[in-house]
């Protein structure tokens, strides 16, 4: 597991991100602890709770799919990516706005490649979960849930408990690092030989059907 962390602002240390997305993980892989599931590729980016939080972790998904060969997932999943952590910075920090002291905390944002399955997962400290708002199509916000719902194939979230929880979506891929195999040769057009057709002069071949010709200017 690789994990990068943005100094002191971290709110959420390393091992309880690794149970969180641990929970994740069995919750969008029941069958994994049955079956003896190879392990997984993960790795884990912390964010600072601002502005900044979003754009990074685009960039932090773009890059670390287009390392596992799935960049044609990028965009789906940066919209994915987008509306977790905008709805962990909005309900997951857990925190009235005016009380906090210090920088602010970070989320974390962790993604996980198993069995034709990257799972996207972002990790806070709050015990709030996710509600589905019936969308209103005049509001500005309040629609990110559904976005999730309609890119991934499964989402959800861990049980919160002492350590926070995590949000997840599950989106189905191809196997990393293979690709399609090549097109068929297309065969070559074959050259269809015929005989030559016999050019004759208008006058002939009407001549030859039993036309009677007449010369122009002869007629009386």
């Amino acid at each position: 597991m690789t994990s990068r962390t943005p100094g002191r602002s971290c709110a959420l240390p390393g091992g309880t991100v690794g149970r969180l997305l641990d929970r994740a993980s069995r919750d969008a892989f029941p069958l994994d602890g049955r079956t003896g599931a190879p392990p997984a590729r993960c790795t884990v980016r912390a964010l600072p709770a601002d502005g900044r939080a979003v754009g990074e972790a685009r960039r932090f998904t773009g890059g670390t799919l287009s390392d596992w060969s799935l960049g044609h997932l990028a965009e789906n999943a940066a919209l994915i990516v987008s509306e977790l952590l905008s709805n962990a910075l909005r309900y997951g920090l857990g925190t009235t706005p005016g009380t906090r002291q210090g920088p602010p905390p970070a989320v974390w944002l962790g993604m996980l490649l198993r069995r034709g399955t990257v799972l996207f997962a972002v990790c806070d400290h709050s015990a709030a979960v996710p509600r589905v708002r019936e969308p209103d199509y005049f509001a500005q916000s309040g629609r990110g849930l559904h976005i999730i719902e309609c890119l991934s194939e499964t989402w959800g979230w861990t049980t919160p408990d002492t350590d926070g929880k995590a949000v997840w979506a599950a989106v189905s891929c191809p196997e990393a690092g293979r690709r399609p195999p090549p097109p068929a040769p297309r065969p070559e057009p074959r050259a269809w030989a015929s005989a030559p057709l016999p050019v004759r002069a208008p006058y002939e071949q009407a001549a030859a059907a039993g036309f009677a010709v007449h010369a122009f200017g002869n007629e009386r």
